[in-house]
């Protein structure tokens, strides 16, 4: 064979196989961007799912502060100041739910077939990772609102069993409301540590996992470049 000749049938062969690499590129490209779209639509029903929670959460605590405590306090008055943070803190809890929702619907706007995925992908990770440090900041206001909301109960609890009695505070038997304040003391803990470790599983199964794949798909399409 000439020189001329192999040097043809080379760069007939080299430019063979760059068309199939970049066909193999773009055959991973449309994977990864099926993937995505698939994540999304999980993420999508996910936050249905977290906003009918809430909305759940929200009830209960309405029906709490002005249903089941005015009815269980026997005539006593509620402090104004309970209803004030546990109202403060459900407006909190909806609106870092409404800021992540709206973020994360504004970036999914702007997803189509011609977009950056890489940059889809970036955003979407930023605002799932920015919900799970408001996330976890209010769940810690939660379980604080609850703690003072459940301590305020017990020596409301006292209050109320004096008044039944017909005697001050002073004259029940000290002893036993000691014994009481412990084992309340520890219920609130139990009830603090389940509540935490509850609604930590509940967001990575919602969302925490999520954050992973697409991280995972980040990086694939990162390699590519």
């Amino acid at each position: 064979m000439e020189l001329k000749d192999l040097k043809s049938a080379w760069s007939k062969y080299a430019s063979t196989e760059a068309s199939r690499h970049r066909l193999n590129e773009a055959d991973l490209h449309d994977l990864l961007k099926k993937r995505t779209k698939g994540l999304i639509e999980r993420i999508d029903r996910n936050i249905k799912i977290g906003f009918a929670f809430l909305l759940l959460l929200t009830l209960f605590f309405v029906t709490d502060d002005f249903v089941l405590t005015p009815l269980l306090s026997d005539g006593l008055k509620v402090p104004g100041w309970i209803l004030l943070i546990d109202g403060l803190n459900t407006l909190f809890i909806l609106g870092t739910f409404a800021y992540f929702s709206l973020s994360y619907y504004a970036v999914k706007r702007n997803y189509s077939q011609g977009n950056d995925l890489r940059q889809v992908l970036k955003s979407i990770i930023h605002i799932l990772n920015t919900y799970r440090k408001l996330f976890y900041l209010a769940l810690g206001i939660l379980l604080l609102v609850f703690s003072v909301g459940f301590i305020t109960g017990m020596f409301f609890g006292v209050e109320i069993a004096a008044h039944r009695q017909g005697v001050a505070v002073e004259d029940l038997n000290q002893a036993q409301m000691t014994r009481q304040m412990v084992f309340g003391l520890l219920i609130l803990l139990s009830i603090i540590t389940g509540l935490f470790f509850l609604f930590r599983m509940g967001f990575r199964k919602l969302y925490g996992k999520y954050i992973l794949q697409l991280e995972e798909t980040l990086n694939e399409l990162e390699e590519m470049a």
